[in-house]
């Protein structure tokens, strides 16, 4: 089946595919740099049940993301490209509704496995455990 080689490099890949317009600024407006260093946030409390379900979101996003990039390899119109992925993200962030994450929830949980170890480890061991299981499948 797939192997997943780096679980957390694509998870917040996924997570960035998800963010999509929302993290886009206006054009031309100034980029200010912030007054203060920024803190670490605290680590965000994420039961069992949420880490399954963001494992299920993102096990759906990632299988969209690779179905939608074999896809776009063969298109050359620049609309119809633009067209897919935007199709591409709607399917994404139904994926991940269809958990019981919000979109919102989602991308919290992958930025906190960026900074906890932990909730990393826990992430890592669910995927695993799925990829074992499909495999054995």
């Amino acid at each position: 089946m797939r192997t997943i080689k780096h679980p957390v490099l694509a998870l917040l890949t996924a997570a960035g595919l998800l963010a999509g317009a929302a993290t886009v600024t206006a054009q031309g407006e100034p980029q200010q740099a912030p007054a203060q260093p920024q803190t670490q946030a605290p680590a965000m409390e994420v039961s069992e049940s949420q880490v399954e379900s963001f494992v299920d979101a993102y096990m759906a996003v990632q299988g969209i993301n690779q179905e939608y990039t074999q896809k776009l390899q063969n298109v050359e119109d620049p609309e119809k490209a633009t067209k897919m992925q935007q199709e591409a993200q709607t399917k994404m962030q139904e994926a991940v509704s269809d958990t019981g994450l919000s979109i919102s929830e989602y991308q919290q949980i992958a930025q906190a496995a960026g900074q906890d170890e932990e909730l990393r480890g826990q992430i890592e061991e669910e995927l695993t455990s799925r990829v074992e299981t499909e495999q054995d499948s």
